[in-house]
């Protein structure tokens, strides 16, 4: 039997299951009705009218603002007039399968992307949230919030421009191991080797691991007294010390790693985060590499290698031209990936402190939005971290074609 502590929930799932219903049936039946009345002479009429009917209505009945009752009511005549000049009767069974589509996009995607829009342009935080929701009304502030964002100085003690320069470094690092180690192992692996599939499946658990638990097991790994990596640094700087003159090298403190405490010092943090990551990521870049390899034909390599071409060569000239279809859209991805991988900071920082010396631009924006509660700030953070990744991805997209032929403005 339904316990009665679990009706409201499934009442208010059944009338969201139903909101959706009747949106979906209302798009269809509107597709289907501009569809038939297009060619009707009162058809741009009628929508004139119905958008000023909406449009009122909205603004009388439901107290939106003059300005969005009018642009939302202009909707449906904007529509009739796609029907009657574009459109023109063509293409009804593909707009009518794509109607219920439409709606879970819209309500998955569009609303919350314009309402983030909507709101970086105005003032909400914990202490407005109330007047928010008994009036309904909030103040409009411009680009106030975009100023914030950019100036020197926020809640959480650092410089968006510090940050964004940790960002990139952090993209850069983990993009340039994730795709060299990633690619040395995929050579490794289209060798013709015993035991292949033991060692990709071993390759692969990395990235089958639930990111949760390997993130936290490897926390614990970089504990100051009781880690696995300190002792490790320790063992091997004892072990391959090396004397010069009078003083003694340990290989890896010349490098900048020795036993410290990762998690208080902002440096060592970030580093810990970064391997950690590094970690997780090859085997995603180390399997698409793997498949562009085994697409390349055997006879490209032993055509080389009949005119004499060395293993530098074939691998410059055969497999890099012939891989990079395949490795430069995993390139982006992984780029997009780590600049907004906010699970690693946050787990690796959480309850440690949650040292801000170590954030990347989304965690930065977490802490925003989430632990000092300015939704409107947040909000216009997230729109310039996407115009970034937006640009940064033009970009190399237009780089990448560049390369491939030159001769492309």
């Amino acid at each position: 039997m339904l316990s009665l502590s679990l009706l409201p929930a499934v009442l208010e799932i059944l009338r969201l299951l139903l909101f959706v219903a009747i949106a979906v049936a209302g798009l269809v039946a509107f597709v289907w009705a501009n569809y038939k009345a297009w060619k009707s002479e009162y058809y741009l009429g009628g929508a004139f009218l119905l958008s000023a009917a909406l449009g009122a209505e909205l603004n009388l009945m439901f107290g939106f603002a003059l300005t969005p009752a009018v642009l939302l009511g202009s909707v449906l005549f904007i529509c009739a007039l796609v029907f009657r000049y574009m459109i023109r009767g063509r293409w009804m069974v593909p707009f009518l399968f794509a109607a219920p589509a439409t709606v879970g996009v819209a309500l998955l995607f569009l609303y919350p992307l314009v309402f983030e829009i909507y709101l970086s342009f105005h003032r909400l935080n914990l202490e407005t949230l109330g007047d928010w929701i008994r009036t309904g009304s909030i103040e409009f502030t411009g680009l106030e919030n975009f100023i914030q964002v950019l100036q020197v100085g926020s809640e959480t003690k650092e410089s968006f421009w510090l940050v964004t320069a940790r960002t990139f470094a952090w993209t850069g690092i983990n993009l340039v191991f994730h795709v060299f180690f990633g690619l040395v192992l995929a050579l490794f692996l289209n060798q013709k080797i015993r035991w292949v599939g033991a060692y990709r499946t071993i390759l692969m658990l990395p990235w089958a691991i639930p990111q949760l638990i390997a993130v936290l097991a490897w926390r614990g790994e970089f504990h100051s007294a009781y880690g696995y990596v300190n002792h490790l640094i320790q063992i091997v700087n004892e072990v391959f010390s090396f004397g010069v003159g009078d003083a003694r090298v340990a290989p890896l403190e010349w490098i900048g790693f020795k036993p410290q405490e990762w998690w208080t010092n902002p440096q060592a943090l970030f580093a810990s985060i970064c391997i950690v990551n590094i970690w997780l990521g090859i085997p995603f870049m180390m399997m698409v590499s793997l498949s562009g390899l085994q697409s390349i034909s055997k006879s490209y390599y032993e055509a080389a290698s009949l005119d004499g071409a060395s293993a530098w060569q074939r691998f410059r000239h055969i497999t890099v031209p012939l891989i990079k279809p395949v490795l430069v859209p995993s390139m982006i991805l992984g780029m997009i990936w780590t600049f907004n991988n906010v699970n690693v900071v946050y787990l690796m920082t959480a309850q440690r402190g949650g040292s801000e010396g170590a954030d990347i631009l989304v965690s930065d924006l977490y802490k925003q939005a989430f632990v000092y509660n300015r939704y409107s700030f947040s909000a216009a953070y997230a729109i310039v971290i996407f115009s970034i990744l937006l640009v940064l991805t033009v970009v190399w997209m237009r780089s990448s074609r560049m390369t491939e032929d030159p001769g492309r403005g």
